[in-house]
């Protein structure tokens, strides 16, 4: 018979890679340019989407 073994015995070397996190104005550079195709100007999308005028500003200079 074999003896049955536990996870003690066992040796693993796990590497955790922290989340990379997506900026705000990235996550909505779709939305944003959407409602600025359609005429919406800057102040008004960040007053519709409760952001920043900057990141509204950021979300449009970005290319995907």
């Amino acid at each position: 018979m074999h003896p049955i073994r536990t996870a003690s015995e066992i040796t693993a070397n796990i590497i955790i890679q922290p989340l990379e996190r997506i900026p705000l104005y990235q996550k909505l550079a779709k939305k944003i340019q959407e409602l600025n195709t359609l005429g919406m100007l800057n102040t008004k999308i960040a007053k519709t989407l409760k952001i920043n005028k900057k990141t509204v500003r950021r979300a449009l200079r970005h290319k995907d």
